[in-house]
C-alpha cells in the first residue's frame, strides 16, 4: 500500500489533535508533527504507533528551532514528498509585548513568521499540487461581527518591520494591543497565502487560508487570566452554539482534513475557506498586493538568512 506523508504543526490539542486523528484514520497516512514538547504529546501518541507518527521538536518562536525542524523533516522524508503542509500552531498573548531571542514580537513569530520560514525551506519537498494551508481567523477582519463581539478590531498592518516588532497602536491598552497583535498575525498569514499563490508555478503547491471559526474550549486562551480561561472553557462553548461563525474542533477539523487530502478544492489556490467549506472573501486589507509583496519579501529575507 502506498502512503502519503502530511506535516502538521499545533497537533497536540484542540483542532490540531482532532485534525491529526482524522488524517490518521486513513491507514495510508503518515504524519510528521512539530511540537514544543514532544514528550508531552500523550494524546497524540495514543492515536497510532510510531511507524505512522513522527513527533519532532519545534518552537516556532525560535528561528534556530524552526531551521532545525526543517532539517529533521528533510532527513525523515529521505527523498519522499510531503502530501500536505498544515500550519496550525498559534498562540494569543494579551499581556505586555514579548520579544523572542530573534528580536521579533512573539505572536508574530509563532503564528506567522515561523510558518513562513518553514514553507520557504520545505517547498522543494512538497508534492505537485500539495495543499499548503495556514490557519486563519475572522479576527483579522474589522468587519467580522463575531470577532468584534470579543473585542477584536481587525489586523493592523503598519509595515512589515513595525508589525514584526509588535509596534501597532501604542495608544491602546496592553490587552487591546495583545489582541491586535493576534489579529494582525492572522492577517499576515492570509497576506502570505495570497503572495505565495501569485508566485506559484501552475503545477506547484496550492496555498489556502482556512478559518476554523470561533471555537471556545480550545487551548487558545491559555495566556489569558484564570477567569477568562474558565469562561472560555465552560460558559462560552455553550453560548457559542447560538453564535454565527462559531464551530467546534471536530467539525472544523473534518473540514480541514478534506482540504489537506484534496477532497475539496483540488485545484484551488489563493483561497480563503471557512469551516463550512465555503470560499469566502477575506478582508479588503488582506487583498492588498503591495502589503502582500512587502510581507513576502520580509519573510523571504528572514528565511534566506537562516
Amino acid at each position: 500500500m502506498s502512503s502519503s506523508v502530511h506535516l502538521l504543526t499545533g497537533a497536540t490539542s484542540g483542532i490540531g489533535l482532532e485534525l491529526a486523528a482524522r488524517l490518521l484514520a486513513d491507514p495510508a497516512c503518515r504524519l510528521v508533527v512539530g511540537a514544543r514538547r514532544p514528550e508531552a504529546a500523550v494524546a497524540l501518541r495514543a492515536l497510532v504507533g510510531p511507524d505512522r507518527l513522527e513527533i519532532l521538536p519545534l518552537d516556532l518562536a525560535s528561528l534556530a528551532s524552526t531551521s532545525a525542524f526543517a532539517l529533521s523533516v528533510e532527513r525523515h522524508l529521505a527523498g519522499e514528498k510531503l502530501a500536505s503542509f498544515a500550519g496550525n500552531a498559534g498562540l494569543q498573548i494579551t499581556g505586555p509585548r514579548r520579544l523572542t531571542a530573534d528580536g521579533y514580537e512573539e505572536t508574530f513569530q509563532a503564528n506567522f513568521l515561523g510558518h513562513a520560514v518553514l514553507i520557504e525551506r520545505l517547498l522543494p519537498h512538497l508534492a505537485p499540487a500539495a495543499p499548503v494551508v495556514l490557519t486563519a481567523s475572522g479576527t483579522h477582519d474589522p468587519a467580522d461581527r463575531g470577532a468584534r463581539l470579543f473585542g477584536f478590531r481587525g489586523g493592523l498592518f503598519v509595515g512589515a518591520d513595525r508589525v514584526a516588532r509588535g509596534e501597532l497602536d501604542p495608544a491602546a491598552s496592553p490587552k487591546q494591543q495583545g489582541m491586535d497583535r493576534y489579529a494582525t498575525s492572522k492577517l499576515c498569514a492570509i497576506l502570505q497565502v495570497h503572495a505565495l499563490a501569485r508566485r506559484a508555478a501552475t503545477d506547484g503547491p496550492r496555498f489556502i487560508a482556512f478559518d476554523p471559526g470561533l471555537m471556545p474550549g480550545t487551548g487558545l486562551a491559555r495566556e489569558r487570566s484564570s477567569l477568562e480561561r474558565w469562561a472560555w472553557s465552560t460558559v462560552l462553548p455553550v453560548l457559542a452554539r447560538a453564535m454565527p461563525g462559531a464551530s467546534t474542533a471536530p467539525r472544523s477539523a473534518t473540514a480541514y482534513a478534506k482540504i489537506l487530502t484534496g477532497r475539496v478544492f483540488p485545484r484551488g489556490t489563493g483561497l480563503h475557506v471557512n469551516f463550512t467549506l465555503a470560499e469566502t472573501p477575506s478582508s479588503r486589507d488582506s487583498r492588498r498586493e503591495d502589503w502582500q509583496d512587502e510581507l513576502f519579501r520580509f519573510a523571504e529575507r528572514v528565511a534566506l538568512e537562516r
